[in-house]
Parts: C-alpha cells; structure tokens; sequence
C-alpha cells in the first residue's frame, strides 16, 4: 500500500515522454490502474504474452497506456521493453464517445484476427468503456490503440451524451461499419448457452500453464454445464473457481441435461484432495444406483465442497461429484525444499553433523527418488501463480530452493540436477557473489561464492533470487537486516537487484523479519519471499511468508520420502 500511495503522490512530477512507438510485452498477467479518483484503482487486466504500445514512461516502476478515455497505469515489474508489437489490429483511438458498454462480471477481450479467439485483455466489473464498433453480438473496443472484442453476455450497454475524448487523434469517422473479414479469419462466433453431452470419452483440459494439463475425463453419455463456446475448437466448463475445456468435436451440444446433482463451483472452500486409486471416478448420487460420469487424474489436486460421511464432494462444469475417502488424501499443499552447502563425506571436516550442510551422496539419492517418483520441479514463479490460484500443479510438484549461492552447488548440485532435467532456484548474497573470481577452483575447507560467470554457466538449471547484497550477518542472535533504518535495507536490496536484474523472489536471512522488511521487499520490486517456517503453501497462502523444508546429515531417507508426500502419509 505504501509504494501505491508513494505513486500516487508523485505521479503528476514524476511523468516524462517515452519515445513513440515503444512497445512493452506482459510477462504475467498485469493490473491496469485508474488513479484519477487519487488512489489506485483496478480497471483491468493485461494478459501474459500479449504486446501494447506505451504512451509515457512514468520513471522506475510505471508505464501509462491508453484506457478508453482517460490512462491507465501497468506495473513494470510485469513487463519487458520489446521490439514490436505481435498483434495486427491496430485501430485509430476514438474520437467520438456516444455510447459505452459496462461489464457486469470481469469481462474478457479477444484478438480475432487468427484462426482462433486470443484474449489479450480484460475489463474489470463496472467499469465504463466506449464503444468502437458493433458485430452481431459482439462490442468491439479500443484497447490502447488495438481492436478488441467482448461479448454481450458480459456486458450491458449504457447510451450517453458525445463527449470529445482528449486522448485521441482527430479520426472521427468511427461509424463506418468494419471492413468485412475473409472468410478463411472467422469472426467471433455467439455464445451458446445449455450443456455438453460427451459423443465419447473426452479430456478436459486447463490451459493456464504453458503446457496443457488433462484434468478428468468426461464419459461417454454424461453432461456438464456450458460456461462458454466462443472458442471455435473448444468448450469451456467451470472447475472451482477457473475453467476448463473439451474439444468441440466430441461433444454435442443440448438444452437439459438428464442430471440433478447442480452444485456450485465458486462455492468452493480452500481445501483440495488428491486420487490416490486407479479407481478415481467421481458419481453422481442423485440416483439409488452410483453412476461414474468422470474420471479423475491422480496427479491433480480438486476443490472440496463438503463431506458427507465417508464421501468427499467435488463440483465439475456444475455437477456434483462424489468420491469415496478410500481413494483419495487431503492435499497439503506444494513442498519447497531448502538447501544450502552441499560436501562429499570426507570433506565435511568442520561441517560435520552442521545443519545446513549435506553430502552429495545423500542429495542424490533424494534427487533419485523425485525422478523414480515423477516429480514436476517448479520454478518460483509458477509457485507464485498457484499461490495466486491462477494456475494448478500437478499433485507431485516440487520447488528446489538453494540459499547463499555457494560454490558447493556448481561442484555437486548442479550436474545431478541437469541429468535429473531439473529446475531450482538459487538465493544470491550479491555482494559475495560480485567478488567472486571466475574460474576459482572448489576448496571444500572454505565457504565460497559462486562468481557471475558461474551463475551464467548454470542458468540452465538455476534461476536466481535474492538473499540481500550483503545484510546476511548476525549481531548476536538478531539479523542484521532487523537493526539497521529501513532506508538502508532498501538500499541494500536495490543493489541486489541490480546485479540479478530478473530476481523477483526474495529469501529471509536466518528465517528473520519482521513487517517492515516484508514492506521494504515488496518496495523494491519482489512479488514473493521464503521463510524458514516449516510447511506447505496453498493457494492464497502469503506469497510473502513462503514456508519450506529441509533436509540435512541428520535426515533419513524414509523421513525425506514422507516430507515431500503432497499430502500426510
């Protein structure tokens, strides 16, 4: 909230010219900001992947874009400077204001310009926005410069008197009905309203990863609700509070449906279970016969509704579905593993039975096990997403995290992880690491820091993160961080920064802070922080208070393969 109201109060003299044509592209999905009210208010979203010109630069940490018309204000910690932009729709501001859609949920905005829907965009329930165009049931819009389109069901139009819009070139001729599109580019087709009935058995897929991720199998013969069919190749169900989809093509589509157990998907609590049965089926109870209508992946984490006695309650596109506690464990949430220095056995000498110390044997064979196990090694951003509850994980997913960037994780750590395919993250005390020699040789009698070349040697396998520039001292049992002035923490983590300009994750030295360092961390620009607080992270967990485990010289393997169960064995 502090560096919001800091935006704020600078704004007016903080604004300067960016050169034209400056094209940013958004990293992950990024807010889009009204400040005319004089706090920060949301108006909308960016979506990751997608490119938008840039009106001004607004110093360190703000871009200003067109937002109908008046600005809107996109964080750049979200987004890179590009050469250009990836989108052909490129439409004249507009000039006129007659009439202006306002959406009654948040409201997506697609690019139709491929052979597919694309959404670029969204607007936020209630907020006012010009129209630029109608097509059958679709308002096109300006969206900083680019075409874009919702649909009706989103939105209910609002008529209102011509008002000039200072924000646009001089084109007025915003009537004229859009040039027809070939007809090999499809335009947005309607919505349809009603129920899918699979023709066979068909995956159910979420797309909001990189890869596709099957969530259930619907059966043949068995029915969910429709949340959307714009898509040309795909229907969308809900699940939870997020969507999945089937593809168009093994399914048909009706008016009633021949089930009665309707639950609610955004009625869903916090709380998730895993399949631990071949036999994961979910029923509908509604008749005195179980009847399966989907099948469940075993590697996947679904929303509780309720309990009812010895059967756990899930929702899928609006259908209840019920499964036997026999088949399934409560899920715990996402274990992130904490590492450190890492010796073969008889190098230990004064490291011997030290806690944050480990033999590569021992690493190894806990690196096999994950492997032999088919664990997914998430980056930190994709445990910043899942704790956002924008993405799910598979059951068996893991993040691998290494503190004080030591020279023992290139000699040991670093090769098993790449023969593993494995992804891990490293939390850097910069200051050491910019010393560092290249080329050094390993001397397992000394503490030493990874060098820049290193870290660029191994960026493979390793993204990097901060541990301070160099605040990682004791004086006593206190952190140095929690006792010197706030500004000067900021100061340390700014020159942290500079150095692994991409960090976006921040770890505690010694586990220690307090609510001013979690203020001065999100100050400088990280969107997450790791604590030494034993535990699993769930969705809206504090992506500030990271929990985590670790394993040392005194951890047995039967301890290790409990810890990182997804849930209690």
């Amino acid at each position: 909230m502090l560096v919001l109201l800091l935006f704020i109060m600078v704004l007016p003299f903080a604004e300067k010219a960016f050169a034209t044509n400056t094209v940013i592209q958004v990293n992950e999905e990024a807010t889009v900001f009204d400040n005319r009210s004089g706090s920060l208010v949301q108006v909308g979203t960016l979506s990751a992947g997608q490119t938008f010109e840039v009106t001004k630069d607004y110093g360190a940490n703000w871009w200003q874009i067109r937002w109908g018309g008046y600005y809107g204000y996109v964080e750049k910690r979200y987004t890179t400077v590009v050469s250009a932009k990836n989108y052909k729709n490129t439409v004249p501001a507009v000039a006129k204001i007659k009439d202006y859609i306002v959406p009654t949920s948040v409201a997506p905005i697609y690019d139709n310009t491929g052979n597919k829907l694309v959404q670029f965009a969204t607007l936020s329930e209630g907020v006012r926005f010009p129209i630029y165009n109608r097509m059958g049931n679709w308002y096109g819009i300006a969206v900083n410069g680019r075409l874009g389109y919702v649909h009706s069901n989103f939105v209910v139009e609002e008529k209102g008197q011509d008002t000039t819009n200072t924000n646009t070139n001089t084109n007025t001729n915003t009537t004229k009905p859009p040039v027809e599109k070939p007809t090999t580019t499809p335009h947005p087709p309607s919505k349809q309203n009603g129920y899918i009935e699979a023709v066979e058995n068909v995956i159910l897929y979420d797309f909001r990863r990189e890869k596709a991720m099957a969530i259930a199998t619907l059966m043949k013969g068995q029915q969910l609700e429709i949340v959307d069919s714009m898509d040309p190749t795909y229907v969308q169900v809900r699940w939870g509070k997020s969507y999945i989809y089937a593809e168009k093509s093994k399914v048909k589509i009706i008016n009633t449906p021949s089930y009665k157990n309707v639950g609610k998907d955004n009625a869903m609590k916090n709380e998730y279970f895993i399949p631990i049965s071949a036999n994961s089926e979910i029923y509908d109870k509604a008749t005195k016969a179980l009847q399966p209508f989907a099948k469940l992946d075993t590697n996947r984490r679904y929303p509780i509704l309720r309990k009812e006695g010895d059967w756990y309650v899930t929702v899928l596109g609006g259908r209840e579905g019920y499964i036997h506690r026999s088949k399934i464990a409560i899920d715990r949430g996402v274990p992130v593993m904490m590492y450190h220095h890492l010796l073969k056995e008889h190098e230990l000498g004064r490291f011997k039975n030290v806690s944050t110390t480990m033999t590569d044997v021992q690493f190894a064979k806990e690196m096999t096990y994950l492997k032999s196990k088919n664990y997914e090694t998430i980056s930190a951003d994709e445990l910043l997403r899942f704790m956002r509850n924008e993405i799910t994980l598979p059951a068996y997913s893991i993040a691998l995290t290494f503190d004080d960037g030591l020279l023992s994780t290139r000699e040991y750590a670093y090769p098993v992880l790449k023969n593993n395919g494995f992804k891990a993250t490293q939390f850097l005390i910069t200051y050491r690491n910019e010393n560092s020699n290249d080329g050094q040789i390993f001397n397992y009698n000394d503490l030493q820091a990874l060098s820049r070349q290193d870290m660029t040697n191994m960026q493979d396998v390793f993204t990097y993160g901060s541990h301070t520039y160099n605040l990682h001292d004791l004086v006593g049992n206190k952190g140095k961080m929690l006792l010197i002035p706030y500004h000067e923490v900021v100061q340390d983590l700014q020159r942290s920064i500079a150095i692994i300009p991409k960090a976006k994750a921040f770890a505690y030295p010694f586990g220690q802070y307090n609510a001013n360092i979690i203020n001065a961390v999100k100050e400088v620009g990280f969107t997450m922080a790791f604590t030494t607080k034993v535990g699993y992270n769930n969705p809206y967990d504090d992506v500030y208070q990271i929990k985590r485990l670790s394993s040392n010289q005194q951890t047995t393997f039967e301890q290790f393969q409990k810890m990182v169960l997804p849930y209690a064995h």
